[in-house]
Parts: structure tokens; C-alpha cells; sequence
């Protein structure tokens, strides 16, 4: 099942403390060269060689253009083609073999309630229907029977647990009114250690991109402990004063030209200075679980506060680091492992689930990382962060398990 700590429409909130190139240039050295012809076989030796050597050249700078272009097809975005039935809009799409995952997107401009009725696989399984073993009826944000609001957005991640998987063929689907459906698309092979491209934003004129180097090796190296690595391109510095604080709610008309902004291949991470109205005290949220993936649009990215991450002007790297993490999973598309209330889980079997009925020691009804201390609490997918005193004492919450690293490694736009 899906969680959250506090939600918003369309929005999945982390709070503090439960408060809730390598570029390869190819040089050619010309030398001139005098030659003194002697004899007329040489220069016609000469000649051939020269011809010959260009001939290889142009070969050679060939194939890595080919390679270059094969590695770009590997991911591919593209519409789907909607007909108009009694039983709503439909269509259909096929996954070619060798593919790895795919996303599966619905929008309706006007930003209300939109949803897909079903998603067939090959083998005539509706994996978006409740009676259906496995299903994603409760969890994907594209399902009706998500208890998340899908205002002018939602999504069918496959694979979003090992128990899903990009079959080889025909795939249909039903849908309520929209406006279209694309499908992102990932074909290859599986690498050991997949790569994600992260693409860092910060807002306002409080912090500078100095101030979070320290959060980003942090959320380099917490990925790549867990087989992920990530490449994290120059931040990019807004000043415009309308982006230092904006709304967490995706569909507002600031936070989406915000987001707009982002690289349509990589998570982008907005590091704005707050968050505004009911956003205050939020360390940070994502646009899903997961966002979308391969296009630049309002729900492109995750949002994270330096204000809440700060004393003052000094930036907590720890947190800010495990926090944009964290929003990252969001948007490759894992939940909480466990809510606060303590009897919502997320749906991969091999993540640490903490009880409330066992785990609650003050008996407030809200799970703390400390009463989870051995049930979760350093997962990365926690609902909240440890306490001040626990992160003094050098709690971390920077692990993953299994299926939870099997979900990243997968994603759409890992390479």
C-alpha cells in the first residue's frame, strides 16, 4: 500500500523531526610534410595511404556516432493515440522486447481529477483492478483507488516493485477524460551499477550553490552505497524573487513555472529558500511517486527547503543531503516505508515495517525514527528524520533494501 506523511493534494510531504564530460575530444595532428618525389611508384604509394587513412577515419568517427545515437534511443517518450468508446477514452501501446521499464502518463490541462480506468498487460491481466494478483489498484497515482488526488497529473510506473514487469507487447488501457497519454520508455540491458543524472536548482539570493555542494556529495554518496551512481550537473541559480518561496502544491502557477525549468532527462532538485503558506516547517516534496520522467512539465521535479534545513544562515549538509535523497526516491517512484501512524506500509516485501500497536512508546498515535530505531528508522524512505540529538549522536538514514534499489535501477531514465 501507498503512504505519506502528510498530504496535501497531490503531495506527499516530509517534515522535520515528524513536525513534519568525461568530454572526449578527438584531436588530429596535421603535419605538413615535404616530399620530394623520386620515383613515380612512391607517390602513388603515398597518395593510396592517405586516401586509405581518411577512409578509416571517417570509419571510425562513424561508429561512435551510431553508438552515440543507439544509447539515446534507449529512452524514448512518445503520445498515445486515444479513441473515443462507451467505455471512455482507450488505447494501446506495445513494449518491445529487451525493455526494462516504462511510465505510463495521463494529463487534462484545466488540472482536475484525472485517472486511468485500466491498464492491461499482454497476458489480459488488468493490473490496475483490485481483484487482480499482483495489482497496483491502492498504490499507483494512476489507479481510482488511490487515495492520492490526482489534479492534471497521474501515473503507472512499471516496474514498481519486483512483481511487476515491462512485458513484451500489446498493452491497452481505459481512461477517464484527459487531454493525452505518453509513454516514457526504456529499452537495453540492466547495468550493475545503473546511473541517474541529477540537475540541482536554487532559488532566491540567501544561499548560493556553494552552500549545498556538501548536501549533494552526500546524496551521491548515499546512492551509490546502494549501487546508484549519480551524476550531479552544475546548479543552476534562479534570482527571480517569485521562486524563493513558492507553494508546495505542483499545479500552482509559480511552482509550476518553477519546475518548468528542469532538464527533461534528469530528477531536478528546486532548493528554494521556503516554502510558502501552508508549505512552512516542510523539509521537502516531490510532484509524485513517482514524478513524471522524460519531459519538462509541472511534476518534473521534487521541491526542498534550505530554511528548514538551516540555523540561521548555516545549512545542516546531513539532512539536506538525506532529504533531497529522499525526495528523489519519491520521484523514481518509492513510498515510505512506513506513515506515521504506524499501519501504512509501503508494497515491497522486503522493507522494514514499524507497528504502531507495538512500536508507539509515548502512545501518541505518531511513529518517531527512534521508536523505529530497529524497525526502519534509518531507511531512507522514512516518513521523517531522526531528532537533532539522534543526527548528533550520528544517526543517518541512508539505506535501501533490495527491492527498494531494484526500483531505482529500473527507473525509466537511469541509464
Amino acid at each position: 500500500m501507498q503512504g505519506g506523511s502528510i498530504i496535501i493534494p497531490n503531495k506527499r510531504l516530509r517534515k522535520k523531526n515528524g513536525i513534519s564530460l568525461i568530454e572526449i575530444t578527438h584531436h588530429t595532428k596535421v603535419k605538413k610534410i615535404k616530399v620530394f618525389i623520386i620515383m613515380k611508384a612512391e607517390s602513388i604509394f603515398l597518395r593510396f595511404s592517405l586516401i586509405l587513412s581518411a577512409i578509416l577515419l571517417t570509419l571510425s568517427c562513424a561508429k561512435k556516432n551510431s553508438s552515440s545515437s543507439e544509447s539515446s534511443d534507449n529512452f524514448t517518450v512518445s503520445e498515445i493515440a486515444q479513441t473515443s468508446g462507451s467505455d471512455g477514452l482507450s488505447g494501446s501501446f506495445v513494449v518491445p522486447e529487451n525493455s526494462i521499464s516504462f511510465l505510463l502518463s495521463v494529463f487534462l490541462d484545466n488540472n482536475n481529477s484525472v485517472v486511468f480506468k485500466s491498464l492491461t498487460d499482454p497476458d489480459g491481466i488488468d493490473i490496475l483492478s483490485y481483484s487482480s494478483t499482483p495489482n497496483l489498484y491502492l498504490d499507483a497515482s494512476g489507479s481510482s483507488g488511490s487515495s492520492v488526488t490526482k489534479y492534471g497529473y497521474a501515473n503507472v510506473l512499471i516496474p514498481q516493485s519486483p512483481s511487476f514487469s515491462a512485458k513484451t507487447g500489446k498493452w491497452t488501457f481505459t481512461a477517464y477524460n484527459n487531454d493525452r497519454v505518453k509513454l516514457a520508455l526504456r529499452k537495453g540491458v540492466i547495468p550493475l551499477e545503473a546511473t541517474i543524472e541529477v540537475q540541482p536548482f536554487i532559488t532566491g539570493t540567501t544561499w548560493s550553490a556553494e552552500n549545498i555542494l556538501d548536501a549533494l556529495t552526500i546524496l551521491s554518496d548515499i546512492y551509490l552505497e546502494n549501487g546508484v551512481k549519480i551524476t550531479i550537473n552544475n546548479t543552476i541559480t534562479i534570482t527571480e524573487g517569485e521562486y524563493s518561496s513558492v507553494s508546495p502544491t505542483f499545479t500552482n502557477t509559480t511552482t509550476s513555472a518553477l519546475v518548468k525549468q528542469g532538464s527533461s532527462d534528469a530528477v531536478n532538485i528546486f532548493f528554494i529558500e521556503d516554502y510558502s503558506g501552508i508549505g512552512s516547517g516542510i523539509l521537502g516534496n516531490a510532484a509524485g511517486m513517482p514524478g513524471s520522467m522524460g519531459e519538462v512539465n509541472s511534476w518534473n521535479g521534487v521541491l526542498v527547503s534550505l530554511s528548514a534545513h538551516a540555523s540561521g544562515t548555516v545549512v545542516d549538509a546531513q539532512l539536506l543531503g538525506e532529504t533531497a535523497a529522499h525526495e528523489m526516491g519519491h520521484q523514481l517512484g518509492l513510498f515510505h516505508t512506513t506513515e506515521k501512524g504506524g499501519n501504512v506500509f509501503d508494497i515491497l516485501s522486503d522493507t522494514p515495517e514499524c507497528t504502531i500497536s507495538s512500536l508507539d512508546n509515548d502512545s501518541n498515535g505518531i511513529l518517531t525514527a527512534e521508536e523505529c530505531d530497529l524497525f526502519g528508522g534509518d531507511n531512507l524512505m522514512f516518513w521523517t528524520s531522526w531528532s537533532s540529538t539522534s543526527r548528533s549522536s550520528g544517526k543517518k538514514q541512508d539505506k535501501l533494501s533490495s527491492f527498494q534499489q531494484y526500483v531505482i535501477k529500473h527507473s525509466p531514465i537511469a541509464k
